[in-house]
């Protein structure tokens, strides 16, 4: 949602400037093409997608270290299965402790 905030508040904004500034401009097609390439960059989409992965791999290793732990696996197992570091394994250990208290 705070993506397409930011989307719609730029497309306000560049929309706004295309009405300030209608008729002033001779070369104002080359801005407007500069404006939309800056706009929708097919390498911050690249980028986008990779952090999106790396996120969903991250998650994935987490609920994996956490079916373990359940299980009462070891924390060495643990580690080089999910090749999470070992504060974050105490981290959910201590996390999944607490639940059951609770």
């Amino acid at each position: 949602m705070e993506d397409y905030d930011e989307m719609t508040s730029a497309i306000e904004n560049i929309n706004s400037y295309f009405l300030s500034m209608y008729g002033k401009y001779t070369d104002f097609d080359e801005e407007v093409k500069y404006m939309v390439k800056s706009f929708y960059d097919p390498k911050v989409e690249e980028r986008g997608v990779k952090k999106g992965i790396e996120k969903g791999i991250e998650k994935g290793k987490i609920e994996t270290a956490v079916e373990m732990i359940k299980e009462g696996e070891p924390l060495e197992k643990i580690k080089k299965y999910t090749k999470l570091d070992e504060n974050k394994i105490l981290e959910l250990i201590k996390k999944i402790e607490n639940e059951k208290v609770q």
